[in-house]
């Protein structure tokens, strides 16, 4: 059954051709009007000498790898996605999402994580470094590594310009006010250094500090508190006019008007009590500064009652508080790079069909298009009791659909037997050497050539230059004249002479001869 998928009639195909032509030729050369009744024209070639490859052909498909779904990295609305079909080099837009673009760049580690000065070495620091390179954002004598530094920096600030990406302009009001606290920590550290530890007076300190955070944060709206001032004043009046020793409090009892007004600011009292049960809890809202402000107030807090407690290594402490400093100052003037920057790919990428289009909002990871990469494989099937014929590494040359022959090799071969109707089988993957150079087909079906067999520094010749004889066996119809460009014009049996030969192996329309013939004589041959 193996049959399906090897073309071995080829020796059938070499008999048919030999008897074909000797067998016209022979009935042809005894009639006196044979060259005026020829249907072939007949040319001379020479015997060649050289490496013969037998090989075995199979039926194989062609297919574009690494095909699968590219995700959003972020959410919003699609603003750009390329037309399908389309190839995106390293350089070049995915898409974008909110008007934010995705880069392609080379690589195989994906990027996972945010980049900046405070950034531990790594590949995928290297990767972005040597993208930057390839994109032509470095200098000539840059030389990229795994560190993140202020030369990476400013080398991403040029390209987020370029693509209009948003750029690190200048200190934002929360990262200011995250430097003041940490500078204010550094300097009651070495405060408390200098005071020779911590004291109780201290702790009272940081413990005012955190309730002052807390309550400026928490504060009730401007309508309470206002409300609340004029209970308070309230209150004092009524207080005044309660006392029968101030002149003023006497004279609005001899004219009979103390009374009245305390009973008004009584009923003033409680409207603004009303006032204040409606507005009670409508703080103004904590907000980013004001929580970093809480939480760091409550850290200075913990670490000074813990200091005072148990006594700590103080000058760690003003170590880990001058690195912590240092890495707010180093963020707040860093370019950052995000995944959502760029993707990273071994090659460039073939724009497949589209999930998600132009106007359409995504959340996080929602699919936009498929996708594939430019490499090309070829996939085809071995019946099993042949696969010693092929091995890991061996090169293969495949037909394209139009014609042409490109080299690929072998980079897979299944382990597993696959058993069908036809027989059993072993799948066999090729790699397609120059993608690049040829036209980039999926599920296209190829021939897939296999050598099986190699005669060294033989003669060969043209399958159709066999003769078959009467007697069996094969011959070569020699010329001993000089080679041609045009039509065979000799009279066969005087200016030519039949040599018996044997065959050897044969391929690509050429097959080893064997005899009393050399390099360099020349055979006749149909054109």
């Amino acid at each position: 059954m193996k049959n399906i998928f090897k073309l071995k009639n080829l020796y059938i195909l070499i008999v048919v051709l030999a008897l074909g032509y000797g067998g016209y030729y022979f009935g042809t050369q005894n009639t006196e009007t044979s060259s005026s009744n020829k249907t072939l024209e007949l040319t001379t070639v020479p015997i060649q000498k050289g490496d013969l490859a037998k090989k075995e052909e199979y039926n194989g498909t062609l297919r574009q790898t690494d095909s699968k779904v590219l995700n959003s990295p972020m959410s919003g609305v699609i603003t750009l996605i390329p037309k399908e079909g389309t190839i995106i080099n390293f350089g070049e837009v995915l898409f974008a999402v909110d008007n934010k673009p995705v880069i392609l760049v080379e690589g195989a580690t994906p990027f996972y994580r945010t980049l900046d000065l405070n950034s531990d070495a790594g590949p995928d620091v290297l990767q972005l470094e040597k993208a930057l390179v390839f994109l032509g954002y470095a200098a000539e004598d840059f030389v990229p590594d795994e560190t993140f530094d202020e030369t990476t920096s400013n080398m991403l600030n040029v390209l987020y310009v370029d693509y209009k990406i948003d750029t690190k302009s200048e200190i934002t009001p929360a990262e200011q006010v995250a430097i003041n606290l940490k500078k204010t920590e550094v300097e009651n550290i070495e405060e408390t250094i200098s005071d020779g530890g911590t004291t109780l007076a201290q702790v009272n300190d940081k413990k005012k500090k955190l309730d002052d955070a807390k309550d400026a944060a928490t504060e009730e709206s401007a309508a309470w508190k206002a409300a609340d001032t004029a209970i308070e004043n309230a209150e004092q009046s009524i207080t005044l006019l309660q006392d029968d020793t101030i002149p003023e409090t006497k004279e609005k009892i001899a004219n009979g008007t103390r009374d009245s007004e305390i009973e008004d600011l009584q009923q003033e009292i409680e409207k603004q009590k009303r006032i204040k049960d409606l507005e009670k809890g409508n703080e103004s809202g904590i907000d980013a500064t004001e929580a970093l402000a809480i939480e760091t107030a409550q850290k200075a807090y913990d670490d000074t009652l813990e200091s005072y407690n148990e006594g700590v290594d103080q000058a760690a402490e003003l170590a880990k508080a001058k690195e912590e400093l240092e890495e707010l100052e180093l963020a707040s003037k860093s370019e950052t790079f995000s995944p959502t920057n760029a993707y990273a790919s071994k090659t460039p990428i073939i724009v497949g069909s589209y999930i998600n289009d132009v106007g359409s909002a995504v959340v996080l990871n929602s699919p936009l298009y498929n996708i594939s990469s430019i490499g090309i494989e070829v996939v085809f099937q071995v019946d099993a009791t042949d696969q010693e014929t092929v091995s890991l590494g061996d090169s293969v040359e495949i037909e394209l659909p139009t014609d042409e022959r490109v080299p690929t090799v072998i980079t897979f071969i299944d382990q597993v037997v696959t058993q069908t109707q036809a027989g059993e089988f072993i799948e066999v993957t090729l790699e397609v050497l120059n993608p690049e150079e040829i036209e980039a087909y999926d599920q296209a079906p190829v021939k897939v050539f296999v050598t099986t067999e190699i005669s060294e520094n033989v003669l060969y010749v043209p399958v159709n230059a066999l003769l078959a004889l009467a007697e069996g066996g094969y011959a070569l119809e020699v010329y001993d004249g000089e080679l041609g460009n045009g039509t065979f014009e000799g009279e066969s049996g005087v200016d030519t002479s039949y040599i018996a030969v044997e065959i050897g192996v044969f391929t690509d329309g050429f097959v080893e001869v064997i005899g009393n013939i050399s390099e360099g004589q020349l055979v006749v041959v149909p054109r």
